[in-house]
């Protein structure tokens, strides 16, 4: 059974990460196309940021001076220079701004006079009216570098034009943040729209990427500059205002990297619960098989006249009905072999027998609470093999048939664990979780659960939250326990067209869950007894009530262990009104 598990997981695992691979396969694609759009675009807005550096050059009245005169003094020409030089950023101190006449010639230069001789065709680009533009890439000496152009006008006529020389450079931190959003081993690739020039966001000339095809319906490229020994996957989007385009490009095999750490995960946590459900299946195996082990050894004593061995009254109902009546028959015989003794030890020997009695009906109810679930669980699993048509096609009667078997099931389960829990709380062994337990969110899922069964019975629901967002302390689940059991109280014993109304309010450092119905209310001489273990309100055999009167019993203990109480107040004819009192969370420690 755990090797075909073990095939079935391992099947599972491997269709999952198939799938999962080509999903992120392409919302990486798309990430990686994205990304090319988003820096083309900031592209696009560093031309409308240059020209804010340089237009307050074109409008200097020294600058239009020098323009104007036909032979500027070597004066005025200096100070051209000084003023030409504060268009250079910290990053392009070094680079050269140019001012050029309206007939191209040079009028002054600051920075390195012989980077006008390094221009090639086309790299300086017309310079536009009030707006810069920009040439395309060129190398020189191992770097790349585009001229930035803005037209100097005055009158509506062009009288010259500055010029500055940048050199593409960047940072690898700042690839990387470009880069994020995409993938962390994506690269980021500049070129000329024309193709002439290709490189990397740094200024690093590099080849074109050659062989194209399409892969899995992704473009991919060998790009040995920049992906070595494989394909890369590569998106480019052209820079609105520019003569570039720019390219991100991932190596092809990266493009489902995001999931494998996923996938690994969950194979080695699916595996270590298979482990897990084997082990607890042998465990279940051997607490089934241990009772009877134990019998048959017993029954060997007996064999051999030794009537002192007895065996655990555990199991499932019949192995421990067996084991009850085999303990019954080993005290009957034992009890006729010492039948002679002296009726001192007989009276203490029923004494020790009474008071063994009296832990075992202590000890039944748990031992019966946890062992009937087995049957009741096997039931039904096969009434959902017979639904599920393993054993032939139903007929719409026999489905009928089978629901009516599941409904009873999960009442007799219901009443089991009811019976648990009150064995537990007699026992103290209900583990508590007090914590900040927001009342809001209790009631909101209690009437999730309970308000569509209640309005289908003709009754109304009702929450009334008179100050929302009290915290109370208290075990979350306990309480959910005991307002969905006042809920459903309400509506067993409310007639169509009534009411269960359910609020809550403040009261003297505690907080008063009030659950209230239209029922026909509880006589007082049951108030007292409400709370008491199998009692029930109008119980009789014409006029049967669900459950076995645990409820409230349950209800009311889980309240005290959790530092509160429960209590009724009922009228007659009018209806009752169960209190939830519990603690509330001191402000300090709710803000």
């Amino acid at each position: 059974m755990t090797g075909v598990l073990l095939v079935v997981l391992t099947a599972g695992v491997l269709i999952l990460d198939r799938e999962v691979r080509r999903a992120s396969e392409v919302v990486t694609a798309h990430r990686i196309e994205e990304t090319a759009k988003n820096i083309a675009g900031l592209l696009s807005q560093s031309t409308r940021r240059a020209a804010e550096v340089m237009r307050p050059v074109t409008r200097d009245t020294l600058i239009i001076r020098a323009l104007t005169t036909t032979a500027p003094s070597a004066r005025t020409l200096a100070r051209v220079r000084r003023r030409l030089a504060t268009v250079r950023t910290s990053v392009d101190s070094a680079l050269t701004i140019e001012l050029w006449g309206a007939d191209g010639r040079i009028v002054a230069v600051a920075g390195d006079t012989a980077a006008h001789k390094t221009i090639p065709a086309g790299a300086a680009a017309s310079a536009g009216i009030d707006r810069v533009s920009l040439g395309s890439f060129y190398e020189s000496h191992g770097h790349v570098y585009y001229w930035a152009t803005l037209a100097i006008v005055r009158d509506g006529q062009r009288i010259g034009t500055i010029a500055q020389r940048r050199r593409l450079s960047s940072q690898p931190e700042t690839e990387k943040t470009l880069v994020s959003y995409s993938h962390p081993s994506a690269r980021i690739i500049l070129r000329n729209s024309d193709g002439s020039l290709w490189t990397t966001l740094s200024g690093e000339p590099v080849d074109a990427p050659t062989s194209p095809d399409t892969i899995r319906g992704f473009p991919t490229f060998q790009h040995p500059d920049i992906v070595k020994d494989e394909r890369a996957v590569i998106y480019g989007a052209p820079s609105a205002g520019t003569p570039w385009t720019v390219a991100v490009e991932l190596p092809f095999s990266r493009l489902g990297d995001a999931p494998r750490d996923i996938l690994t995960r969950f194979a080695i946590m699916s595996f270590v619960l298979l482990l897990l459900g084997a082990a607890a299946m042998w465990m279940i195996t051997r607490r089934i098989t241990m009772p009877l082990t134990r019998m048959t050894a017993a029954a060997d004593a007996m064999a051999r006249g030794d009537y002192s061995h007895r065996v655990p009254e555990a199991g499932d109902y019949e192995i421990a009905r067996l084991g009850a009546t085999f303990n019954r028959m080993a005290t009957e015989v034992d009890a006729a072999k010492n039948k002679l003794l002296s009726a001192a030890d007989a009276a203490e020997k029923a004494q020790v027998l009474a008071e063994d009695a009296n832990a075992a009906k202590a000890n039944f109810l748990a031992a019966m609470s946890h062992e009937l679930r087995t049957p009741l669980n096997a039931i039904a699993g096969y009434v959902e093999l017979l639904e599920m048509g393993l054993r032939g096609p139903l007929t719409e009667e026999q489905r009928t048939d089978l629901g009516r078997i599941r409904k009873s099931q999960q009442y007799l389960l219901g009443l089991i664990e009811q019976v648990l829990v009150f064995t537990q709380l007699d026992a103290q062994k209900v583990a508590v979780h007090i914590q900040d337990v927001s009342l809001d969110d209790v009631l909101h899922d209690t009437e999730t659960m309970v308000k569509p069964q209640i309005v289908a019975k003709g009754i109304e629901y009702r929450y009334e939250a008179r100050q929302p967002g009290i915290l109370v302390r208290a075990d979350r689940e306990k309480t959910q326990q005991i307002v969905l059991n006042l809920v459903t109280n309400g509506a067993k014993y409310t007639s169509p067209g009534g009411r269960v109304t359910v609020s809550s309010q403040p009261h003297n450092g505690t907080v008063h869950l009030k659950v209230t119905d239209t029922g026909p209310g509880i006589p007082d001489k049951m108030l007292a007894t409400i709370f008491e273990p199998f009692v029930q309100l109008d119980r009789r055999l014409n006029q049967p009530r669900e459950g076995v009167g645990l409820g409230l019993t349950i209800s009311r203990d889980l309240a005290r262990a959790m530092g509160g109480d429960l209590v009724v107040d009922s009228t007659l004819g009018v209806g009752s009104t169960f209190t939830l009192v519990l603690p509330r969370t001191e402000a300090k420690r709710a803000g």
